[in-house]
């Protein structure tokens, strides 16, 4: 028992003292607290534990090469002609020790992973096992183990019960002889059950775990990778001699490979005078709060050592103006929505639709989106286990390997039906539900061709049936319209397999999107609003916008469930969201934007509007590799957040130029070669 034995620990210092002969270890405490012996060598424990003897220790169920190599390794530690070898010593320092702060929510003692798991003795390594412990609340008040005169223990095992409610698990890490298996880490946990805490689970791994099997996916992975490198290498180097100055199609293929002209490329900015680009500036804002949004979500799955700091700002009102970036996403489908029929009624006056144009229509929207997708799928399967080391990057590796199992189920935009549970690179969700909805759009177009009255109405009742089931599945599952609520029941799976990534529940902005784009393309003459109608207009839809991102914040938070209220949100916040949005498109395209167009409309906006689909493609990636890599809690602060953002905006600023240039520019210049023709 970890309190007890610590307070016990004290107390009989002060009535005796023993001789250091006699010192006697109680591994339970050793093996869960960690505290150095030669610190506490003046102390005897209660239940004491006899190294000598190794009773307790036989009377657990361990493996053979464990029990032998863990009473070596407390033996080692022990031995009172030596002051212990110092890889014994290493692996005991490694080990978590009780923490402080645990009325701030400080639930991850860590440990030392890289000293660990760095440990190497004979044929002993160092394995650093990581565990979650629950507290079980209701047992306190009944358990025995706490006394009189030991109260404050027992309120502050109390205070431990709330905060695990709402910071999540606490989190142990120890450190092991390699030969002990996971099982024989859950069992040595285990013994402090009588704080009424329970071991629930422990991962394990050594220095080597992660990197050991380089199968057959990451040989044809890192020959693909290669390959491309290579190619682009040859191409810009022959773009550079005399050679490439011939004429033709294998000039123009070395050039759209070409580092140097895919790079000049890059960095131009034409002039254009279009009616929609105040779409650059919303993208651009957009992506920014999608970020913010996932380095928010970052520190959520901590560990940090001010976890309580964290709840109080996610209970408080200006938290939802971040953890409401997901309706950013709302407004990507949007704009994809608008794009679709904008230009296709733009360019093509005529509206013929043969099986050839459809069929171009088709693969000019794969070849783009493709190649980035494929580089992503093959920086998971090849580099990002490589990348990085931590107490929680199994879970990285674990991904790797979802994305050498269903690659295939990403290029082809369907992971959100077939591999729902295995996704690879979850970030690309949006890109699935995009490109289904986007296969429908030959019957848009023919819809609006054949009567616009008929494909608007067509469009409103898809948008409508789209509300209809959000709601009817926000009801079934009892769903909350408050994301942190599922993260707090543990069934966050549910929310996100059964409606987040499900294109009939989110397909309503793109089909709106799609109205309004076609009604765009239509306007020929600007339609002139009287001044107080288009304040009115700006007023209420931006206390719209405000309104979606801070509903529910009173009534959705309580601790009673309201099936109904959080139905009907999940239902109608991102459909208002994205009309407010679309009105101001609307407005800026039409001459009603004013100072905002002109803002939105930014040169700057323009160019930083090249790497918003890359930023979108790798930033998940990056902050994973950032997060998955922590080995000591972190501490969360406002101020530490936004600095962590306009970092994480700066790397992928680079990591998109590269991107750009080796996944990108080559397909987009090769797809213009053969649709030009």
């Amino acid at each position: 028992m970890l309190f007890r034995e610590i307070v016990n620990m004290y107390e009989y210092n002060n009535h005796s003292t023993i001789n250091n002969k006699k010192m006697k270890i109680s591994w339970k405490l050793f093996v869960f607290c960690g505290v150095i012996s030669t610190v506490i060598s003046d102390y005897t424990f209660i239940p004491p534990f006899n190294i000598s003897s190794g009773t307790s220790i036989h009377s657990i169920a361990l493996s053979r090469e464990c029990l032998k190599d863990f009473t070596l390794y407390l033996e080692t530690l022990n031995d009172t002609k030596s002051d212990g070898d110092n890889w014994a010593l290493q692996m005991f320092d490694a080990t978590a020790k009780f923490p402080s702060g645990l009325l701030s929510y400080n639930f991850a003692e860590l440990g030392n992973f890289q000293q660990c798991i760095n440990i190497k003795f004979k044929n002993i390594s160092g394995k650093y096992c990581l565990g979650n412990a629950v507290v079980n609340r209701s047992a306190i008040y009944e358990t025995s183990n706490y006394s009189q005169r030991h109260v404050y223990l027992k309120n502050l095992m109390m205070k431990v019960a709330e905060g695990h409610i709402f910071a999540g698990n606490l989190k142990w890490g120890i450190c092991l002889p390699d030969s002990c298996t996971e099982n024989d880490a859950l069992q040595l946990m285990r013994m402090t059950d009588t704080l009424n805490m329970s071991i629930s689970s422990v991962i394990c791994q050594t220095k080597y775990d992660p990197y050991v099997n380089f199968n057959v996916s990451e040989i044809y992975g890192t020959t693909i990778f290669s390959t491309i490198l290579l190619i682009i290498i040859i191409s810009t180097l022959l773009d550079t001699t005399k050679k490439s100055k011939e004429k033709g199609m294998v000039y123009k293929t070395i050039k759209a490979f070409s580092l140097l002209n895919n790079f000049k490329l890059l960095f131009t900015i034409p002039k254009r005078n279009s009616m929609l680009s105040c779409l650059d500036g919303i993208r651009v804002i957009s992506m920014i709060w999608i970020v913010t949004l996932h380095v928010y979500l970052g520190y959520l799955g901590g560990p940090l050592v001010n976890s309580k700091d964290f709840v109080n700002f996610t209970d408080s009102w200006p938290s939802m103006f971040i953890y409401n970036g997901g309706l950013a996403c709302d407004t990507f489908l949007l704009i994809g929505g608008i794009l679709v029929t904008y230009v296709f009624f733009k360019k093509n006056q005529q509206h013929n639709m043969t099986f050839t144009k459809i069929l171009k229509h088709y693969l000019h929207r794969y070849i783009r989106l493709t190649p980035s997708v494929v580089g992503v799928v093959l920086l998971h399967i090849t580099v990002v286990k490589y990348l990085g080391s931590g107490p929680n990057w199994t879970l990285m590796v674990d991904l790797a390997g979802r994305c050498q199992k269903s690659w295939w189920s990403t290029i082809l935009y369907i992971q959100n039906i077939v591999n729902v549970d295995k996704m690879c690179a979850d970030q690309t969700w949006y890109l699935n539900v995009d490109m289904q909805l986007y296969l429908m759009s030959p019957l848009i177009f023919w819809s609006l061709k054949k009567s616009p009255r008929l494909g608007i109405a067509f469009l409103l009742l898809s948008a409508f049936l789209s509300m209809f089931l959000s709601f009817t599945r926000a009801y079934s599952y009892e769903m909350s319209a408050i994301t942190n609520t599922h993260y707090l029941r543990g069934d966050l799976d549910v929310y996100m397999n059964q409606y987040y990534f499900k294109t009939e529940t989110r397909a309503t902005p793109w089909l709106l999107g799609a109205i309004l784009g076609y009604v765009l393309s239509r306007t020929d003459k600007i339609i002139k609003l009287r001044k107080i109608h288009l304040i009115c207009l700006w007023v209420l839809n931006l206390t719209i916008i405000v309104t979606c991102i801070l509903s529910g914040h009173s009534t959705l938070r309580s601790s009673d469930y309201r099936r109904l209220e959080n139905s009907l949100a999940i239902a109608l916040v991102r459909p208002f969201f994205a009309t407010s949005v679309g009105w101001i498109i609307w407005a800026c395209a039409t001459e009603h934007g004013g100072i905002i167009n002109k803002f939105l409309s930014l040169s700057i906006f323009q160019f930083l509007n090249k790497f918003i689909f890359s930023v979108y493609l790798l930033h998940v990636t990056i902050l994973k590799i950032i997060f998955l890599s922590v080995k000591t809690p972190m501490y969360f602060g406002i101020f530490n957040m936004v600095y962590d953002v306009c970092g994480i905006l700066m790397i992928m600023f680079w990591v998109s130029i590269l991107w750009i240039l080796v996944f990108e520019s080559p397909l987009i210049e090769i797809e213009k070669m053969i649709f030009s023709k």
